[in-house]
């Protein structure tokens, strides 16, 4: 059955734009089943909102460059397909990306709007805090130094704070920049104008002269206006101000007289309040961009690409005959070819909500078999298949921390004493990881099929923080692999080497697989850890799901409330509680079992959150000298703590307390809890997997 009519929001109908994993547009989400959205829950009784503390992802954005080529690189497939009688679109396809330099990656108008619709939506659910008056250290707004997240940024504070310059504003009656009209001065300065303008036109001898007159005119008198033929609100302005002086014939030069009431005309309508934002350098950014500061998880995310390529390709070859059946295909198709394909999907089904061209040569379970592919990758990389995925999150869970104790320390209202919302806006890798560590969507572990309970117990996660170093035989392996670390962590290197590929993907990025352009086959492609097998079912009930952890502006908020002076139960009650909101739902915080209902009391919270941030996370995973301690990382990328004097592997490779291990619970697998469950059975709520399917 093809995709092609499968579009509707039926119930029970099979709908490709809420499988399209980290692709997915914010409006076609997944939700968590069972959690409330923040706009039916009401505020705690007897409390009221004092801060927020929000992280957000870019909104809907176009492919990257090489998604972009990628895509477009179907042409040759196209060209060779037969059974355009069935696909009449195969005939007239062309690549849809002509240039993708200025396009590649950027926001989609969509995306914006994701922002300004979310900010929107929070600004009227907490006008306590978003109604008061904007300054920069009252509302800091910090985003990664990439044109989407920025542009991201601003759409959202748009959104959130309302448009001010009203009407009535007075006019600007500044001495300086508005002067009264000099009974000599202007009539002078014109009169010098014309005699350069005549001379420009005789092209007489004297003209230099002339104009060096007009020069120490010009000089003694002032420099005269030009005036644009519009205002600020876009209006044409009066036929006054674009006459031209008769005298002088110098067109768009107005008198002191005239200049005087052209800067006392007021704009017709509002502008959007302007908000200050800082960021810093994407190779120096510990807080929103710790995947690209620590070398450590860059080898890591090498080595797992390398095991993970072939499985991934196993799983896109075993679409081949099919697709090859319905292109109308007279050769091979290559795996990656079939991945190209579901990109174009993505693109046609995400952006244009067009399932009848690219989608329609998947049926569903195709489909959420691509799906679960991409889900899988996005575990193993960025969640919780191994500890360094989400422990380098620290500084981020800690900048929430210390913003809703600076809040709860503060006295009066709110937004005088502390920040009244802290607002950072970043990417899916930043997101998910910071969700992991908070415990949020673990999934409860399958055992592997046919397995044995000693297997059952022997089975570890797929793939522990740099285990591949264990297979080190020699000083001269370790320098090589050290070196290696630098290399990855050396922007230079890393720009050179993406020339060198096509422009190569990002580390940690979730594009960054075998197929993608810039990381090409590697002919010796690792196999699987030892016992390693699929964390997630392919089951689509699953709750870990790309379209419901990360898709576009996908979004986290803790909300911190203050109890009102004499409310009721004041004595017994907390001072201040915390409310989790993710993607506009409420969540229960992993691990914390008292509060209001869904809330957690501040004092539990920053309790259970101690261990999971501490301020030296990154100098121990990633090496001494890494963020924030220096700008530039360098050192042996933390491969100096992994093996004792003897070379022997440390137990820092091996799974730590609170990670995730395969076929069991760990020490915090009962805190850890669920996103909807919080009772220890993992987030899908029952072990197995069997939470109810998203609406």
């Amino acid at each position: 059955m093809a995709l092609a009519v499968m579009l509707s929001r039926g119930a029970g109908v099979f709908d490709v734009r809420r499988h399209l994993g980290t692709k997915t547009r914010y409006a076609y989400r997944l939700a968590v089943p069972g959690a409330p959205s923040v706009y039916k829950h009401p505020d705690p009784e007897g409390y009221e909102p004092t801060h927020l503390w929000l992280m957000a992802r870019h909104g809907t954005r176009w492919p990257t460059s090489d998604r972009m080529l990628q895509i477009n690189s179907l042409e040759a497939l196209f060209r060779d397909a037969r059974n355009t009688g069935a696909h009449p679109w195969l005939a007239n396809w062309t690549a849809p990306f002509p240039d993708v330099g200025f396009l590649g990656g950027e926001l989609h108008p969509i995306g914006a709007d994701e922002l300004w619709g979310l900010a929107y939506r929070l600004r009227k659910r907490f006008p306590r805090l978003s109604g008061l008056e904007y300054l920069p250290k009252r509302f800091p707004v910090v985003s990664t130094q990439v044109a989407r997240t920025a542009a991201s940024a601003s759409a959202f504070t748009t959104g959130f704070f309302p448009e001010v310059g009203p009407a009535d504003d007075p006019a600007d009656d500044s001495p300086s920049v508005n002067p009264s009209a000099p009974a000599s001065s202007s009539s002078s300065s014109l009169t010098a104008a014309a005699t350069a303008a005549a001379a420009a036109t005789t092209g007489q001898g004297k003209a230099g002269q002339q104009q060096e007159q007009q020069q120490q005119q010009q000089q003694q008198q002032g420099p005269r206006v030009a005036v644009m033929e519009v205002d600020a609100a876009g209006r044409p302005r009066r036929s006054a101000l674009r006459s031209v002086d008769a005298a002088a014939g110098v067109p768009g030069l107005l008198s002191a007289a005239e200049l005087d009431a052209t800067l006392r005309e007021l704009p017709a309508r509002k502008r959007p309040q302007a908000v200050a934002m800082s960021m810093a350098p994407k190779a120096a950014d510990p807080l929103l961009r710790f995947f690209d500061v620590c070398p450590a998880y860059a080898q890591h995310d090498e080595y797992t690409e390398k095991w993970m390529g072939g499985w991934m390709q196993g799983n896109w070859s075993a679409l081949v005959p099919a697709l090859e059946q319905r292109l109308g295909l007279a050769r091979d198709m290559d795996p990656c070819e079939v991945e190209a394909l579901w990109q174009l999907c993505l693109l046609e089904a995400g952006l244009e909500g067009v399932g009848d061209r690219a989608c329609s040569l998947f049926t569903p379970q195709e489909a959420m078999q691509l799906e679960w592919v991409d889900d899988i990758h996005l575990l193993e990389t960025q969640a919780w298949g191994a500890d360094i995925n989400y422990q380098i999150a620290a500084p981020l869970l800690r900048d929430a921390a210390l913003s809703l104790k600076a809040a709860a320390a503060a006295s009066g209202a709110p937004g005088t004493g502390a920040p009244a919302a802290r607002l950072l806006f970043a990417h899916c890798e930043t997101l998910i990881p910071l969700a992991t560590l908070m415990g949020l969507f673990r999934p409860p572990a399958p055992q592997p099929p046919d397995a044995s309970p000693a297997a059952v117990d022997a089975a570890v996660s797929a793939a522990a923080a740099q285990r591949h170093l264990q297979q080190v035989d020699t000083l001269e392996d370790l320098h090589m692999i050290v070196s290696d670390l630098h290399r990855l962590n050396d922007q230079d290197a890393l720009r050179a080497r993406s020339k060198a590929r096509s422009k190569g993907g990002a580390v940690g990025s979730e594009d960054s697989h075998s197929c993608y352009p810039g990381r090409p086959v590697d002919p010796d492609q690792l196999p699987p850890p030892e016992g390693w097998y699929p964390m997630l079912p392919n089951d689509d009930s699953r709750l870990f799901k790309g379209a419901r952890l990360a898709p576009y502006a996908a979004n986290m908020a803790l909300v911190l409330y203050r109890r009102r002076d004499g409310a009721a139960a004041a004595a017994s009650s907390p001072r201040h509680l915390v409310r989790l909101l993710y993607n506009e739902q409420v969540l229960p915080i992993p691990g914390c079992g008292s509060g209001s209902g869904l809330d957690c009391d501040l004092d539990e919270f920053l309790e259970r959150m101690e261990g999971k941030m501490d301020a030296d996370t990154l100098d121990r995973l990633c090496g001494p000298d890494s963020p924030p301690a220096k700008a530039g990382l360098r050192g042996d990328g933390g491969a100096s703590l992994m093996f004792d004097r003897k070379r022997v592997p440390s137990k820092s490779l091996q799974h730590r307390p609170g990670g995730f291990v395969r076929g069991g619970v760990d020490g915090a697998g009962a805190d850890a809890g669920a996103a909807a469950g919080g009772s220890g059975e993992g987030a899908g709520g029952k072990a197995g997997g069997d939470a109810t399917p998203a609406s």
